[in-house]
């Protein structure tokens, strides 16, 4: 273990770097998770800069009926199934099988005294086990210009621990955001998978309003791949927090080209996903959105034909006058607060890990797509025993939705 690595790893910092580093004879580290289809799982190791390709042995069948998790307290049900220090746990990524529809965590555990970098599974029944990496074929990428380990920020954080970002696979290719070496630093890759030798990589500069100047060194935090007006696009978020979007095809190796800002979402916060789905109603009309959530601010949920407006226009390329001002694309607040990461689950439920602000653990649950809320965590006026719908345009419909909502998070006898 080099002496840098050590030190970060010696502050308490929860990253996967620290976690390959103590423990030599572990997996890699897993830093960001992604996957091909049901037999092929990317793990992004930034330590190592290396991604990693698992083939998958065949892990069962669809499940007959889209269902939630309701799993608090994951901290427990993990320290439990793998002998980890309760309050050891980090957690660095989560995504959702293709088929199954398990859930596959990223995480770093401390066992023994000893950190280790794992892939945790976890099913709707709450049961947890370790996916065993040693144990799966797998192909792996190295980049060649990881950052300079010497770099860090705050004294004692690597700038390695952002070698990974995110990682979104499209059409035969993995899209990798994180940093890189030169003025260039934020590095946006294109890796065609099966993996060959080369790969397109392109350093990238924003306009960031909050800050007001242009700039190429932070890297995209979260990203998603999509097609916009017939466009693939990478619709890319960053620190602070400009939302940027980017042509797929302006992605060429060895070029800096320019992404376009097309929003504005605040300052003081870190994008955790940029998710695209299409949510249904009641009706079975869906709409086609866009969510970013965020860390430290409510989320943004962004509708199709907005973000196709934004990225017909201009883009932002002026400063917003005063800090804090939001600006460019229509985005309306969703409060999903303490999710620290989420993925699409299903067509009706996206999955999350959330930190409970109640008993500060981490829970395993889905959040119902058209809500974006858990019914159970609220008492309103709906819930007192002598309550009676109104008789109104709204009242059956509001009936039905609470029902639905109290069948989702486990309490169906409590329907009306």
């Amino acid at each position: 273990m080099t002496s840098m690595k050590r030190l970060a790893c010696l502050a308490g910092i929860t990253t996967a770097m620290c976690a390959q580093a103590a423990l030599a004879d572990g997996p890699v580290s897993a830093s960001v998770l992604e996957f091909a289809d049901a037999e092929t799982l990317f793990v992004a190791d930034s330590a190592g800069g290396t991604i990693h390709a698992y083939s998958l042995p065949d892990m069962g069948a669809a499940p007959e009926a889209m269902l939630p998790y309701n799993l608090l307290d994951l901290d427990a049900a993990i320290a439990d199934a793998l002998g980890a220090e309760i309050r050891g746990i980090s957690y660095h990524d989560l995504e959702v099988h293709p088929v199954t529809r398990d859930a596959y965590i990223a995480a770093s555990l401390t066992v023994d005294g000893e950190r280790q970098s794992v892939v945790v599974t976890v099913n709707r029944d709450g049961a947890v086990a370790a996916l065993d990496l040693a144990s799966l074929p797998k192909t792996s990428f190295e980049i060649a210009d990881a950052p300079d380990e010497a770099v860090t920020f705050w004294r004692d954080i690597p700038a390695a621990t952002f070698t990974f970002t995110d990682l979104d696979y499209e059409n035969g290719e993995l899209f990798v955001s994180g940093l890189s070496t030169g003025e260039f630093a934020s590095t946006l890759r294109r890796v065609p998978f099966p993996f060959e030798e080369s790969a397109a990589s392109t350093g990238i500069e924003i306009y960031h309003a909050a800050h007001g100047q242009t700039e190429t060194r932070a890297p995209i935090r979260a990203m998603s791949v999509i097609d916009v007006a017939g466009t693939p696009t990478v619709v890319a978020a960053y620190t602070c927090t400009p939302l940027v979007t980017i042509p797929v095809s302006e992605l060429q190796d060895g070029a800096n080209i320019s992404g376009r800002t097309i929003a504005e979402l605040g300052y003081g916060s870190t994008p955790l996903e940029v998710l695209s789905f299409t949510a249904y109603d009641q009706q079975g009309n869906g709409q086609p959105l866009v969510l970013v959530i965020n860390r430290e601010m409510d989320a943004d949920l962004i509708t199709l034909p907005a973000l196709e407006e934004a990225v017909g226009s201009p883009g932002i390329v002026q400063p917003v006058e005063y800090l804090g001002d939001t600006a460019g694309v229509e985005t309306t607040s969703i409060p999903l607060s303490g999710v620290f990461q989420a993925a699409d689950q299903d067509a009706q439920f996206l999955l999350t890990l959330r930190r409970n602000l109640d008993t500060g653990a981490m829970d395993l649950v889905s959040f119902r797509k058209g809500a974006y809320l858990r019914l159970s965590e609220f008492v309103s006026e709906y819930n007192f025993p002598d309550y009676t719908y109104a008789d109104n345009q709204f009242a059956e419909q509001t009936r039905m939705f609470q029902n639905m909502l109290k069948a989702d998070e486990g309490f169906p006898d409590l329907a009306r």
